[in-house]
């Protein structure tokens, strides 16, 4: 079980512990982002009273384990960066996580889009305003995502034929992403 588990994306994982009770499949969201909770907490530790690692850490991941029931998580691992933040600076009350714009308007593209998965005339809706959007983009962002999309080339055969690092392939594909997304959700919203 535990082989299958560590093959579900974060979402599936989150709503099996949401639903199901499923403490397995919160062990291994958690344990996927263990890196990320030690590197964020690790200024904090030994910096004064409860901040030793075997008091910090089960504080941590209880108060994760208790908000993963109730809150809407789009992107894990802000979620878990805002809920450490909030423990270390002491904040009393468990304050709800809410997520950046970002991730709330990219989070509800993907659910249009699986929305219209089986939806013939939904689909075709979708790749009309897909089309729209994509002509609204720059040069560069229409180039790195057609050519990693519809080509299939790595990032590293992009930042070859451009010339340019690894990273900026990187940022003008999440750039695209992002920029599509925010239209999308600019045109839903103002409709």
């Amino acid at each position: 079980m535990l082989q299958q588990l560590t093959n579900l994306s974060d979402k599936e994982l989150i709503s099996r512990a949401r639903k199901l009770r499923d403490l397995e499949a919160e062990g291994v969201l958690f344990e996927r982002y263990s890196h990320l909770l030690v590197a964020i907490s690790m200024p904090y530790l030994n910096n004064g009273p409860g901040t030793t690692p075997e008091e910090m850490y089960p504080v941590i991941l209880q108060r994760l384990s208790n908000s993963i029931k109730t809150q809407t998580i789009p992107k894990t691992s802000e979620w878990i960066h805002y809920t450490v933040k909030a423990l270390n600076n002491k904040s009393e009350r468990n304050s709800p996580f809410f997520p950046s714009s970002e991730s709330r308007e990219v989070q509800q593209v993907e659910n249009s889009v699986e929305k219209a998965g089986n939806n013939l005339l939904e689909q075709q809706q979708l790749v009309i305003k897909i089309r729209h959007f994509f002509s609204q983009l720059d040069a560069d962002e229409k180039y790195f995502l057609q050519q990693f999309y519809t080509e299939q080339k790595s990032f590293a055969e992009l930042a070859a034929a451009k010339e340019c690092p690894v990273e900026k392939v990187r940022q003008k594909l999440r750039e695209g992403k992002q920029k599509i997304a925010s239209l999308m959700m600019t045109q839903t919203d103002g409709k």
